[in-house]
Parts: C-alpha cells; structure tokens; sequence
C-alpha cells in the first residue's frame, strides 16, 4: 500500500513538471490584451475566444486575470477574436498572426448593453434537455413543479431517473448509481440519498446524466453517474436571490444565494432554512403456514417533523496566470422528531391457505398497538479547497481538489406495545444510536492537447473514510432497563474504514468523421470492520482495472452514432454494512451486513441522434452484465416474524432500448418525453433456497410546457412504472401526476409560482414476496398530494437567472 501511495505521487509531481515544461517550449505565436469597462476599470474573468474566419470553430479561448489581462496562443492564420462579459456588448476583430511573437492589441473597452435584458429574458432560456452520447443535460433551474423543493423533488421529474420509498434513486431501473455533486463526491449521500432533501431546488442549474462513464470518474455505481451541477454565477458587484415559499402539508422554506464580486476576489454566501411535517402510511398482510396457520395485518401511521439549516460560503481567488484558487465550507444542522402509531391484528384463518386474504369469518385473537417516537440530531460540515491552472489554452489545464468532511448523527427512539385485545403482555423497548464520520479525498486532473487531433488526460485520487457507529437497544424487565439477548438484536460498537487509490489515463483523438476515447482506471480498495465487543470484523483489499471505450461517427450535421463500453464497480455503501437490527416494527425488522461484497458490471452501450431545427431525439439500445449483484433477501421464522438483510445474491443479465425525445410544439409549448423499456434475468442461491426472475418492464416520462402571455409559464409532467417481477415475488406499477403554474412580475427580476405534486395521490408502492410458508402483501405510501406556493426575487442579476459564487459551496 505504502509503495502504490507513493507511485501516485510520483505520477502527480511527473505531470506538474511536464506541463511547466510544455509553457517554456511552445513556440506558437501569442495574443495579448487588456480587458475594461467604459470607465476603465478592468474587467476579472472576461471571456476571450479565438474563432476561425468563418467562426464555426473555436481555436483556442482563456479568461481575462484579475487586472483585465489574456494571454492565449494559436498557429499562424487569420482569424477572428471575440470579447465578452455578462451585461457588455461584444468585442469581435478580425486579426493575422505571423511568426512566433506577440500580437499586442493593448486596451479593449467592452461597453455595458442597454434595453437588452429584457429581450433576453423572454428568448434567450436555454432548452430544457440538451443531449450528447456520453451524457445528457437537464437543465432544471426552469421547472416550476420542482420550485421551492429539493435535490429529490428535481429529480422526480428527470428521464431515466426513478425513486422508491425508502429513498433509493434508480438510473434505467438498476440502483447502482453513483451521485456526485459538482462532478465530486459529497457527504450529502454518504448513506443513501435521504440528505439529498437539504440542496434547495433553487441552487440546482442542471442534471447530468452519464449512462457509461469514461475512466475519468471514479468506478463506482455500475448503473452510472448523476451529477447534479449547481449554479456558478460571477458576475461584478453585487448580485444574487432570496426565495421564500410555503406549502401542504406543512413544508416552509426561505433562503437567498449572495454573490459578491470585487478586484480579483468573487464571494459567495448560500442560507437556506426548511421545516417540514410530513405524514406517511403503509399496510402489510402476511399468512403463514408451517406447524400452524395464522395470519396478521399491520396498517402504520407516521408524521416526521423536521427542521433543517444549512449555510454555504467560500471565495474565489483569481491569481495571476489564468490560475483560480477556491475556498468554500458547509455547515448544515438538522433535528427531527418522528411519531408512529403501528396497529395489529392477528386472525386464525380457521382453515389452512396462505394465500386467502379475505377476512370474512376470520376470528381476531389479538390487537396490538405498538407507538414509536424517534427524534434525530444530525450536523454536517465540509472544508474544501480547489485550485485551477489553464496554460493558455482552453484544453490544457491542472486542476486539484481537497476536501475533508466530517459529522455526527444522533438517532434514539422510544417505543411502547400494548395488547388491546386478546392475550400478550406489554412491551417497552427504546434504541440509542450515535454515529461519527470523516472523509478526507484528495483529486488531481491534468489535460493536455496532442496537435491538433488528439488530447491526454491523466488523474489520480485518494480518499479515506472513517465511521464510527454505537448502537445499543435497551427493555425493560421488572422495572430495570437492561440489555436484552441476541435473539433481538446486538448492541455494540462497529467501526468501518475504506481506503480508495486511483490512478487513470485517457487518450482522445479523432479522425475526420470519427471521434474516439480510451480509458483506463485502475483503483486499489481496502475496507475494514470491527465490532468492539464480540471482537469480531472483517477484511478485504483488492486491486481492479476498468477500462472504458468510446467510438462516434458522424454521418451528417443532424445524424450521428456512437458505441461504448465501461466497467463499473459498486461498493456496498456504509448503512448496508451496519450489523444491528431496526426494531421500530416487531413483525418486520431489517439488519444490515458487514461482509458484503461489492458489485461489478460490465456496460455496452450503441446510440443513434438524429437534430433537428426544433427538436433531437436519442435512441439508445444497451446491455449490462453484473456479478454478487446485492439485494436484500427476506426470510421469516416460525413467529411470522420477517427479517431483511442485504447479500449478495445473484448475477444478472440486463439489455434493453431507451428513447428520449424533446421537440418544441408550435412557438410557445415544448414536448419532452422517454421511454425505456429493459429485461432482466437474475439467478442466485441463499440458505440452500434458490432466488431467480426473469421480468421485463419500463418507465415512462412526458413534460410539457407552454409560455403564454410573455409572463407566464405552465407545466403539466407524468410518470408511469410498468409492474416487475423480483427475485421473492413481484412489484406492481406506480404513477404520479404534477404541474405548475408561475408569472414573472417586476419586469421579470421576481416569479410567484404554484405548483402541485403527485395531484392524483396515486404515488404508491405494492409488493409481493412468496416464501415457500408465507405470502407477504405490502402496500407503502412515502409521501402524498401536497402543494407548494414560491416567490423568487432576483437583484442586480439577469431575471430568472440564479446566483451564487463560482463555487456555490461546491465548484465543478
């Protein structure tokens, strides 16, 4: 481990060392300038672009440097240059550079653009979805249905994207997805993506979605990578948005993204507070029949309450030489209180059956009432450092990223069962759980033109992770609490450490209508567990290489093909490894398993675009094969008792085809839909049971919106999710409705919006599982019909544009 740490930052200091020697010997004739205002003041972060003559190509670009200066270098040629700055009117001029000198075209005056704004406003709105083969980008910053929302809430509403009630995200039906932030990790989904509801949907700009990722990313989430990019906004002076808004059931929010840009330093400030109180339901009917025949019901009951603040701020610092170096911090604090009332009633069927569900004539033989009242303290915070060297080009560049995260958790829950009818002694019970964590990852990115037909990329990552989770269940017995026995659950103390090293390079090249891409991504893991107590833990440290290939042709302007391919590994992440047992439901309790083993997939991928003036579709036929794929089993004992844990189960054989269209109706209304439609075969074996499926399904999405009368907006979205087959049983079809409707007002700096989510209260979720004893129906409400009023108030910014610093507490 010691020798392969130090071999990466050899690579590391290798690239510093190549790329400084790459300025002193480029011989290229250079351009120089000096950017400023009409009272000339210089100009910071100035765009500059040097175009062909007949500008369909951009040869190279910069941005000015703190004091208004550019440097950039180009063959000797004719072309032209463009200036440009937010709120100035361009700056073009046709130039010759000859030989290897320096053409000086000394001061250059942008002029500020006047009673443009508001033209810009009403036609210059960037298309909702905008589409390439290795990625596609949703622009979201203009979805009403999502205003005064969250991260989960955006991406509701984005193709191949789907959600469940226990949080889990899906990228085209598989939960092997890998989130990012910005294009980083983030502590933000550590454990699942619950704590993505703390990214205000108003800082989000768009939503990446990358279905094969190239070895730049990191290997992790064999369905893929979405990346949620939030707004990066610098302009001079003083500018941003505040927002408030409030909703039913109860859900209130305001909050404001500062920026403030000054000399050669762009601050920023991010606030946001939310409080919310939601109710949820479920119900769940399950038969048994082994040495006896019974059968129960459980219908739940719950109301979470929440409070939550966050704060994001930092400063970008422009250095001389193109070079950028950003600061940012993240504070977040959350405190929440959850009250569910779980209701039983257990039946004597009278006669065998484990399938009857009827309850005529059924005797009821108990009634239990089991009340749990959980309250939960969370506090996250995050320090990040990034640095950005471009060496005259658009395309060379070094970039590195620090970040070290860390927090604590706090979850403790009373609960109380008593017997309403029929036999059964009362039963108190209360949990205790404090978690602690620490991140530290550090990124290196280096990328350099080969001529003018090719382009290296080479990076390196080291991340380590620290968990440390205490976890007792207590009950009392004869007026004393004590710990009881394992036939419960453990109460102990886990320890988790992962150690991730990677190292990759990247070749791009093309050739006349060809483009390529090879990668390759080699990563080293070491994870340990520990149980303090019972002394027991677990080890594994691997070495794996994922290589990544993409091949494009381009047969015309409006029609072009790709095909690729990835390798892809997924991690068990740290609440699936936790070995203690949820006891929030007697009938029904979940356990997590520290000796998972990752998931590895392998990804074909071959895609068609065809553009048009007012539209694109992309169709894309794929094909996935994934190994020890984790899935949690459940078995029930002779009490009619179900336990859940995750395992490694099967391996997995996926293919299936995906449309996605967007075409602009008419001049006013815009039409975006997708479809995918996938199979799947699983097989695996569990406790001498064999688990297999065979299902096919898909998902389905429409968004349609329509601008009228200059200022407003609506917008109307559905989801619809065939029914699956699953390794236990099945899963039944969901679906969910939502629209919205805004207005501009103060000459477009303010919007009022309306909007409504899952308008038919239709957004469910039923299962089956099938046990060789037992039949288990479940039926899951994770949220409900609710409706949500926002105000969004612009200043000193173009309208309907965000803000927030460069880095907006993250920086791409």
């Amino acid at each position: 481990m010691k020798y392969f740490t130090s071999f990466l930052m050899l690579c590391f200091a290798f690239f510093i060392v190549h790329s400084a020697q790459a300025q002193t010997q480029t011989k290229s004739p250079s351009i120089s300038g000096k950017v400023v205002d009409d009272n000339s003041v210089a100009i910071p972060n100035a765009s500059v672009a040097l175009y062909d003559r007949a500008q369909t190509e951009i040869i190279s670009g910069t941005v000015t440097n703190p004091d208004g200066e550019f440097t950039l270098t180009a063959r000797s040629g004719e072309y032209v240059l463009e200036v440009s700055y937010v709120a100035f009117q361009k700056y073009q001029s046709d130039i010759e550079l000859n030989g290897a000198g320096t053409l000086e075209l000394g001061t250059i005056k942008l002029r500020e653009e006047e009673n443009i704004l508001d033209e810009v406003v009403v036609t210059g709105e960037r298309s909702y979805m905008e589409m390439n083969f290795d990625s596609r980008t949703f622009n979201v910053g203009s979805d009403i249905t999502s205003l005064g929302g969250n991260a989960l809430d955006v991406l509701d509403n984005v193709p191949s994207i789907s959600t469940d009630f226990e949080g889990n995200v899906s990228l085209r039906g598989n939960q092997g997805v890998q989130i990012l932030i910005n294009g980083r990790p983030s502590n933000l989904v550590r454990n699942g993506t619950d704590a993505l509801s703390s990214i205000p949907a108003s800082m989000i700009k768009e939503i990446n979605i990358i279905t094969n990722p190239s070895a730049r990313y990191a290997a992790d989430g064999t369905a893929g990578i979405i990346d949620i990019v939030l707004i990066d906004d610098v302009r001079l002076g003083f500018n941003g948005s505040v927002q408030a808004n409030t909703g039913m059931p109860q859900d209130h929010g305001i909050g404001a993204n500062l920026n403030y840009h000054v000399n050669n330093i762009n601050w920023f400030l991010n606030v946001d507070f939310e409080y919310e109180n939601d109710p949820r339901s479920g119900s769940t009917f399950r038969s048994f029949s082994a040495d006896t025949t019974f059968a129960f019901e459980e219908s739940t009951d719950s109301r979470e309450r929440e409070m939550e603040g966050s704060t994001y701020f930092g400063a970008d610092i422009f250095l001389p030489g193109e070079q950028v170096l950003t600061a940012s911090a993240r504070i977040n604090l959350e405190g929440g209180r959850e009250n569910t009332d779980v209701f039983y009633r257990d039946y004597d069927p009278g006669s065998p059956g484990i399938y009857r569900t009827v309850f005529d004539n059924w005797n009821i033989v108990r009634q239990t009432q089991r009340e749990n009242i959980e309250e939960a303290r969370e506090s996250d915070y995050s320090l990040r450092l990034q640095y950005e060297n471009r060496f005259g080009g658009r395309d060379h560049r070094l970039t590195a990223d620090f970040d070290f995260e860390f927090g604590n958790e706090d979850d403790d829950s009373n609960l109380n069962q008593i017997i309403e009818q029929g036999q059964g002694s009362p039963l108190n019970q209360r949990t205790f759980g404090d978690e602690a964590y620490r991140e530290v990852r550090f990124d290196t990115d280096y990328e350099r033109p080969l001529g003018e037909w090719a382009k290296f990329e080479s990076g390196m990552r080291i991340s380590m992770d620290w968990l440390d989770n205490d976890y007792r269940i207590e009950e009392l017995q004869d007026g004393n609490w004590v710990v009881p026995g394992d036939e419960i659950g453990i109460s102990d103390n886990f320890t988790y450490f992962e150690n991730v090293n990677a190292l990759y390079a990247i070749l791009n090249g093309n050739a006349g209508d060809f483009t390529f891409q090879l990668g390759l991504r080699a990563e080293n893991t070491r994870i340990e567990t520990q149980l303090d107590q019972t002394g027991t833990g677990s080890s594994q440290n691997y070495l794996n290489l994922f290589p990544s290939a993409f091949l494009s042709y381009t047969l015309s302007e409006q029609n072009s093909f790709q095909i690729n391919y990835s390798r892809r590994i997924s991690r068990p992440w740290s609440r699936l490894l936790l070995p203690f047992t949820e006891i929030s439901d007697t009938r029904s309790r979940r356990i997590g398993n520290p000796d998972l083993r990752p998931e590895f997939g392998n990804s074909f991928e071959l895609g068609y675009m065809r553009s048009w003036e007012s539209g694109s579709l992309l169709s894309s036929v794929y094909y996935r094969y994934r190994t020890d794929v984790t899935e949690r089993v459940t078995t029930i004992n002779g009490l009619g008792i179900s336990t859940s844990r995750p395992i490694n189960l099967a391996t997995e054989n996926a293919w299936g085809v995906e449309f996605t269209f967007d075409q602009r109706l008419f001049s006013k209304i815009d039409f975006t839909g997708s479809l995918n439609l996938f199979q799947s075969e699983r097989d695996g074996t569990f406790e001498g049971t064999v688990y297999g499926s065979e299902s096919d399904s898909f998902t389905s999405r429409v968004r349609i919106r329509w601008r009228f009368l200059n200022t407003w907006n609506f917008q109307a979205n559905a989801f619809y999710r065939g029914p699956e087959q699953t390794t236990q049983g099945r899963r039944e079809s969901s679906m969910f409705f939502g629209s919205g409707l805004s207005k501009r007002l103060l000459d477009g700096k303010a919007t009022l919006s309306l909007n409504v989510r899952d308008l038919f209260n239709t957004r469910f979720s039923d299962r089956e599982i099938l046990n060789p004893n037992s039949f288990t129906s479940s039926q899951y409400s994770w949220s409900t019909r609710s409706f949500r009023l926002n105000f969004r108030y612009n200043f000193n910014s173009d309208a309907g544009a965000g803000s927030g610093g460069r880095g907006s507490g993250w920086r791409r």
